[in-house]
């Protein structure tokens, strides 16, 4: 019993909750704009083609109207059901017009009244309709005081049935967007904490890191050679630290400010300007730690800025994976073929032991290709007698070509 209990009082604090929800944006509600229409269209053929008779010139205007301001409703909530008392009451106070003209636009008035008012404006609205109706057929009823009841008790059954079952769309409707946005807020909270971790963690990390290079790089004290390569550390070190800050500023932006995605807010979409030169720098950071490579570039289709961005990073994880798993007593390729069809990086190496087995599919490999299929690309991997060759390939965008003059350069 008190589970029951719990249970009936924690569905009825929601219901309440949802029932006082403020309106939603104007957006939301072209459904019932379209019910509102469909509903006009009913009217309209209930009274000529279910009753087989045209209606007059007087009860078409009404019903027009009628159509018309039940379509606002959902727009303009208060001043339409208003607007449609003000028609209820006109329909009424004349002798000669058909109660029938509105029946089917009051069963969406009365929907409307639970869907978009809270339970007492609701009520009061629906109420205010019976105590018009009694008054005014009181008033100018001509006919037998039975039939007028009868009228007055099909409305009051028509509020008894649809304002409850509005009200309980209304109910339905905020619980799934109060779900949605429990699980949004979910969602921000674990990406601030992905970000407090990663600048806790990593950033604090990268960031020692680039300092004691920087300082290894000016000691007089270490040859030249070792110098250089704590020089290159720091530079590397401290471009991933820039763009790992790119990264968590964002990430600790809320999702509902950001206009761009992740990719481009950050910036990185825009760090690559030239796939070209990308790539060459790749291989030169390949060169530097005592592979010999060559870079051959050829094409002249232009990626566009999302291939060049991701191609750039794919290009960096093939040169990494080069340095840890490639013989440096083995030449290196890396060649980039830019179109007509096709972009294509290539790069191949022999692994550092023969014995040993060659690199697998593992973090690096389904990065790039998680990273390729965002634009639509493919990553492909070979291994024969030791060598091992990666291939990824993205298709050329159309319209963004242009004539560059082919090179083939070698660091």
């Amino acid at each position: 019993m008190a589970e029951l209990s719990a249970a009936i009082t924690s569905l009825t604090a929601r219901a309440r909750a949802a029932l006082r929800r403020p309106p939603e944006p104007l957006s939301s509600r072209r459904i019932y704009v379209i019910i509102g229409v469909i509903v006009g269209i009913g009217s309209l053929a209930n009274s000529w083609v279910l009753v087989g008779t045209l209606p007059t010139l007087g009860d078409l205007i009404i019903m027009l109207v009628a159509s018309i301001i039940v379509t606002l409703i959902p727009l303009h909530p208060l001043p339409g059901a208003l607007a449609y008392l003000c028609c209820w009451t006109v329909l009424l106070v004349i002798p000669s017009a058909d109660l029938a003209d509105m029946t089917v636009t009051n069963l969406a008035f009365m929907f409307f009244l639970g869907r978009f008012f809270r339970p007492r404006p609701a009520i009061s609205l629906f109420l205010t309709t019976l105590f018009i109706e009694v008054i005014v057929l009181a008033i100018v009823a001509t006919g037998d005081l039975a039939n007028s009841l009868g009228s007055v008790w099909f409305i009051a059954v028509l509020g008894a049935l649809l304002i409850p079952l509005g009200a309980l769309v209304r109910f339905i409707e905020a619980s799934r967007l109060a779900d949605a946005e429990q699980a949004d807020a979910q969602l921000e909270e674990m990406r601030l904490e992905i970000a407090r971790e990663m600048h806790d963690l990593v950033a604090y990390s990268m960031s020692q890191t680039a300092l004691r290079a920087q300082r290894a790089a000016a000691d007089p004290s270490y040859p030249d050679q070792a110098r250089d390569e704590f020089a290159a550390l720091e530079a590397t070190a401290s471009d991933a630290l820039h763009e790992l800050r790119l990264l968590l500023r964002t990430l600790r932006q809320p999702s509902s400010t950001q206009e761009q995605p992740v990719s481009t807010a950050t910036g990185l979409g825009g760090i690559v300007t030239d796939l070209s030169t990308a790539v060459s720098a790749v291989s030169a950071d390949v060169s530097a730690a005592g592979f010999e490579i060559t870079y051959h570039y050829r094409g002249d289709a232009v990626p566009t800025r999302i291939q060049a961005s991701v191609l750039s990073r794919v290009a960096r994880e093939m040169g990494a994976n080069i340095i840890r798993h490639a013989d440096p007593k083995a030449p290196v390729t890396m060649t980039l073929t830019l179109g007509p069809e096709v972009i294509r990086l290539v790069s191949t190496n022999r692994v550092r032991n023969t014995d040993a087995h060659l690199p697998r599919s593992g973090t690096g490999v389904l990065g790039m290709r998680e990273r390729l299929a965002t634009i639509g690309g493919t990553l492909t991997t070979l291994s024969d007698d030791g060598s091992w060759m990666v291939t990824a390939t993205v298709p050329v965008a159309e319209s963004r070509s242009t004539v560059l003059a082919p090179s083939e350069k070698r660091p």
